[in-house]
């Protein structure tokens, strides 16, 4: 789940779905505003000539013959209302002031009621329909006729004029021959009957036009052409398409702007490390695989500052270290030159031989640090007995324990995996330490915890002062004076054992043991699997 590619598509892909919701509602929200005015402005023409009827008759009889009229010619219920009894909102109030055809949804089911104000009077024309039909349409021409009709000839032009202005679709007076109808429609037009055409239905601007016979004057009035209601134009399919191109780019930019910035931010590390600066951080958070590149990135970080300070450290405690035998050597060979007898100069080749074995077993030492310091050892993990590996050093020490005890106990069959030579040189280095600061007795011990081997060396010296259990694992480390150089070694065994250790997925640490002095504890899994090997690998490479 971490992967780039995953976030990446599986973030577009909500990105998409969510815009297409958007995008969705959006055009379903404008769809319905822009069919609320295609009706009102449908309505509009009509509802003008309803109104402008109640304003040449001023007696209630003829409004309440007008109204009869208009409800047969409608096909509809036609009422005229007060604002009390329509308790119109502040919005509907506002437009129907405008002269706007307000629409709203009524009581009944599907059922849509159409207000329209009349000039002059505070009443509400109102009614309710359904659905724009045949007969409404032959109403509104019947009733255009009628406008027309109470106008001089002369003036019927000018009067047009000013009614198309209430209209939403054309108005036109057109001599009777000069329309292209087959001659069905002709004869229906000469018998005065009005005639509706539909262009292609199949077509999206599919339109109806309306002919209206004006008696014998010869002339036609064209209604239309009546567009059908458009869902989804052209211009607005543009501006959808562009909104939705743009939240994808949007989106897209939100996804890809994270991860730019991570990698500019691992650029500029890269750059300050490339310029000298150890000090260089890359502060990328996350476990996918950009923060994984920038753990990495600071881990080699601190791993170069590490080896660097190391090797500054190594080459002080080295020249040290060094400084000492080569100075025995050069005064014993000053001496050896003022020697007279023979056995005198043997004496003092035998002092020279010696310190030339102390260098060398430091040079050893040395190297053995360096090879597991640069952290790829050859280790070739088998299955160990632990027990024979202490039975084994013990032999091996025989000769030079003096009056110390030296004995292991616990589980002869216990094996784990790992480098014998390297285990054996864990073990010689704590059993060879605690022989230098051991009164009589040294112990190897072995037990189990959990599944995983627990070696325990202990002597009966002076042990260890709690504050320096730490660094005893230092190289070159210096302690109080009961653990002094002068004890013997030069400080990196311990270094060394600390190193294996870890190289075998396991862990040291030091206690007291039950005779006063250290107790040196080492855990160490029983098995080494290959993930486990490579982890630690890398956890070393980083930490160490």
């Amino acid at each position: 789940m971490n992967s780039i590619f995953i976030r990446i598509y599986g973030g577009i892909l909500v990105a998409l779905l969510v815009i297409g919701a958007l995008t969705y509602a959006g055009v379903e929200l404008v769809n319905d505003y822009r069919s609320q005015l295609y009706r009102e402005r449908m309505a509009r023409g009509t509802f003008y000539l309803l109104a402008e009827g109640y304003q040449d008759r001023a007696s209630a009889a003829d409004r309440d013959a007008w109204t009869r009229l208009l409800s047969r010619m409608m096909g509809a219920a036609v009422e005229l209302l007060d604002k009390d009894a329509l308790k119109l909102s502040y919005r509907e109030k506002l437009h129907l002031d405008e002269g706007r055809v307000v629409m709203r949804p009524a009581n009944d089911s599907g059922a849509t009621q159409v207000l329209y104000a009349v000039q002059g009077q505070p009443l509400y024309l109102s009614t309710r329909v359904t659905r724009l039909s045949e007969q409404q349409a032959r109403a509104t021409g019947a009733l255009v006729l009628e406008y027309l009709s109470r106008r001089p000839a002369a003036q019927q032009e000018r009067a047009l004029e000013r009614l198309k202005q209430e209209f939403g679709f054309p108005l036109d007076l057109v001599g009777a021959g000069q329309l292209m109808l087959d001659l069905d429609q002709r004869q229906r037009l000469e018998r005065q009957e009005m005639v509706f055409t539909l262009t292609d239905s199949t077509r999206r601007d599919a339109s109806v036009l309306l002919y209206v016979p004006m008696g014998d004057s010869g002339r036609v009035l064209v209604m239309g052409p009546l567009h059908l209601f458009d869902q989804f134009p052209w211009q607005l399919l543009a501006i959808a398409g562009v909104a939705a191109l743009v939240l994808v780019a949007l989106a897209t930019y939100m996804q890809v702007r994270p991860l730019q910035r991570r990698l500019r931010r691992l650029d500029h590390a890269v750059n300050r490390l490339g310029s000298g600066d150890l000090s260089a951080h890359a502060d990328i958070p996350g476990s996918d695989p950009i923060g994984q590149v920038g753990a990495a990135f600071n881990g080699m970080t601190a791993h170069i500052r590490r080896l660097i300070e190391a090797q500054r450290e190594m080459t002080r405690a080295v020249s040290h270290e060094l400084r000492t035998p080569v100075a025995r050597l050069r005064f014993g060979l000053e001496m050896l030159a003022d020697c007279e007898s023979a056995d005198e100069r043997r004496g003092k080749l035998n002092d020279l031989d010696r310190d030339i074995e102390q260098l060398d077993h430091l040079i050893d030492e040395i190297l053995t640090y360096a090879r597991l310091e640069e952290g790829t050892p050859n280790i070739d993990f088998q299955d160990v007995y632990l027990y024979e590996v202490c039975e084994q050093l013990i032999g091996e020490l025989e000769t030079i324990r003096g009056d110390i005890v030296i004995d292991a106990r616990g589980d002869r069959g216990a094996t784990l995996e790992g480098d014998p030579r390297y285990l054996h040189r864990v073990l010689q280095n704590l059993v060879t330490n605690a022989l230098r600061y051991a009164k009589g007795r040294v112990r190897m011990t072995i037990s189990e915890d959990q599944g995983r081997l627990v070696l325990d060396v202990d002597d009966d010296g002076p042990g260890i002062a709690e504050h320096h259990r730490e660094r005893v694992f230092k190289p070159f480390a210096r302690l109080d004076k009961s653990r002094h150089r002068a004890s013997g070694g030069y400080g990196l065994g311990l270094s060394i054992v600390k190193r294996i250790v870890d190289w075998h997925g396991g862990e040291i640490r030091v206690e007291q043991s039950d005779w006063g002095g250290a107790r040196f504890r080492v855990i160490l899994p029983r098995e080494q699997r290959q993930s486990h090997v490579l982890g630690r690998e890398r956890k070393y490479k980083v930490d160490s």
